[in-house]
């Protein structure tokens, strides 16, 4: 596998496939190399950045090979063309075997506290180096900062019909104005390595294992932040919830438990305000193409809901939109997408709305 004409010759097998599995950053595609399948993992070209990224995910799956067992084995990775080759785990994704709203199988959640047990112990001089301007160990409220930065980066993003179905459907212009202010109260914990991507569709499991993957989000910052995004993303059942943060306790050390409360309560608050601000557009690309009412109404039902999660986190606070409003403005922002992407006027090569 570290030959450089095998590598390529399983990504250019890879490129002529369309089974593969497709995420927003990645695409994974099995393929056969002798005896034994492997991953061939590349880049989605054009995926707009909604989330933090500081390391190159090779660089990090080679940093936390000793200390991480439930990560697949990095084989091979390069920048021209950019694709990486990593060990096909066998299993099937947690998504596939306990959709939201049902009950995890076996040990998976033992193999979650596991895993958080591993992560806070990753020793930070073997991990690649942050950015400069990366908030400094212990600064959670620099590290808050951060996650906001994003989302208000996000928010401001989008051409005229963008900023349009956001004001319909009462998105703030700043919608992070008030966690902003709650960031300062936070206590500071010692800086941890993050995962910042457990979800089910990143968890692939056996029966007897669960293996964790795709860490190109990883993060070098608050621990509770972790904790956090993994139960929003989980929508665990009631027990499910209190059985993970248990056992996300009993794996901290003390230090990173302190005032873990109140800061998981202001970083749920975080992911549902961002889940909102994201899947605005997201969701209406989707409700403007479903293909029946009953879809889109599901679809609709679907963001309203993420409106009423995100509204006691922002200010001002309007009513959360109606089914019924967010299929019609969904339509309209579509329409309107059209009509600027085929625009052309004299002299230009696009238009504005």
């Amino acid at each position: 596998m570290d030959r450089r004409m095998d590598a390529m010759a399983l990504y250019e097998e890879a490129c002529r496939r369309d089974d593969g599995h497709a995420g927003y950053y990645n695409r994974n595609v099995r393929v056969a190399s002798g005896d034994t399948p492997v991953m061939v993992r590349i880049p989605t070209p054009g995926a707009e950045s909604m989330d933090l990224a500081v390391w190159p995910e090779p660089q990090l799956l080679e940093a936390i090979r000793p200390y991480v067992g439930a990560a697949p084995q990095l084989l091979h990775a390069q920048t021209e063309p950019p694709f990486q080759i990593h060990e096909f785990i066998a299993g099937r994704s947690l998504d596939e075997v306990s959709p939201a709203g049902r009950a995890l199988p076996g040990r998976v959640l033992d193999d979650v506290g596991e895993l958080f047990g591993q992560l806070l112990r990753v020793p930070s001089g073997k991990l690649p180096a942050a950015p400069a301007d990366w908030p400094g160990d212990g600064d959670t409220a620099g590290f808050a900062a951060a996650l906001l930065a994003l989302v208000r980066t996000i928010r401001a993003a989008g051409d005229a019909p963008t900023q349009r179905l956001h004001a319909e459907l009462g998105v703030p212009r700043d919608p992070c104005a008030l966690l902003e202010r709650q960031a300062g109260g936070l206590h500071a914990r010692p800086f941890r390595l993050l995962h910042a991507d457990l979800h089910r569709g990143n968890m692939i499991t056996n029966g007897r294992r669960t293996v964790f993957l795709d860490w190109e989000l990883a993060l070098w910052g608050d621990p509770v932040y972790d904790l956090a995004d993994h139960l929003h993303k989980m929508s665990y059942l009631p027990r499910e919830d209190a059985r993970v943060r248990s056992l996300w306790w009993q794996a901290a050390p003390a230090d990173c438990r302190t005032g873990w409360v109140d800061g998981l309560g202001f970083y749920l608050g975080y992911e549902r305000m961002k889940s909102a601000v994201v899947d605005t557009v997201r969701w209406a690309r989707r409700i403007a193409a479903a293909d029946t009412a009953g879809v889109r109404r599901s679809l609709a039902d679907e963001l309203a809901a993420k409106y009423a999660a995100a509204r006691p986190h922002w200010e001002p606070v309007a009513a959360v939109p109606t089914p019924d409003a967010i299929e019609q403005a969904a339509v309209r922002w579509a329409q309107a997408t059209v009509r600027l992407t085929t625009a052309t006027p004299p002299g230009g090569s696009g238009g504005t709305s």
